[in-house]
């Protein structure tokens, strides 16, 4: 494999040369051909998805090898269900041998390449539409296109991811629903326009002129 691609696929190691230097990091190459494939294919597919042509300085993937850590790069306690996350500009995934370790989900069936595809969807959306102030849009979109319907599939009732709640079991439903009804272009002219938005009612103004509906579970619920 090219040594230039080899060194995209990082391992992060915990620098622990003095206690309160737990900010500071060391990182080595991590020459692993399965996630540089996962990571390339998943490339491939978000430049198509997304309309764009991304091939150089593409965002790096750093692999981290416990729990601790991912704490120490969030600088908070995570979640046992928290296996990566993106930081806009890079991603950080738990080394998949140590899922079952580090984590609650089962690693000898977890879908790693989903993982990454979703995580760079997120910097996929930033540089396409700018970002958001609404975790059901950013989060929709990656498990939309990352096709992690096998963990959160559509709900027989849309009951709480407009109010922040039931983020990951509803809003890749949602948007997978808009893009069904009323195609790409038109989630991608709404996404464009909230933009910048804060407060729920711009948004709500938004959606209304772009799908012609109130932004309400109702017609989520109806879009069945």
């Amino acid at each position: 494999m090219n040594s230039r691609k080899n060194t995209k696929i990082i391992r992060y190691f915990f620098y622990e040369e003095h206690p309160n230097m737990n900010s500071i990091f060391k990182i080595t190459p991590f020459n692993n051909t399965l996630l540089q494939g996962y990571k390339e294919k998943a490339m491939a597919e978000l430049n198509d998805f997304f309309g764009r042509k991304w091939v150089y300085n593409t965002p790096k993937v750093f692999v981290v090898d416990d729990r601790e850590t991912i704490n120490l790069l969030q600088e908070k306690e995570t979640e046992n269900w928290v296996v990566g996350f993106s930081t806009g500009v890079y991603i950080c995934i738990l080394n998949p041998d140590n899922i079952s370790k580090e984590s609650c989900h089962d690693g000898s069936t977890y879908k790693v390449e989903k993982l990454i595809k979703h995580e760079l969807c997120h910097i996929f959306f930033n540089k396409s539409f700018g970002g958001t102030n609404f975790p059901w849009i950013t989060e929709g979109m990656s498990i939309y296109v990352a096709d992690q319907f096998y963990k959160y599939p559509i709900p027989e009732m849309f009951n709480g991811f407009l109010d922040g709640k039931k983020i990951y079991q509803e809003s890749g439903a949602s948007i997978k629903l808009l893009i069904d009804n009323f195609g790409k272009d038109k989630v991608f002219e709404f996404l464009r326009k909230q933009n910048g938005v804060k407060d729920i009612e711009s948004l709500n103004s938004i959606f209304k002129e772009v799908f012609g509906s109130k932004m309400e579970y109702s017609f989520f619920n109806n879009l069945h």
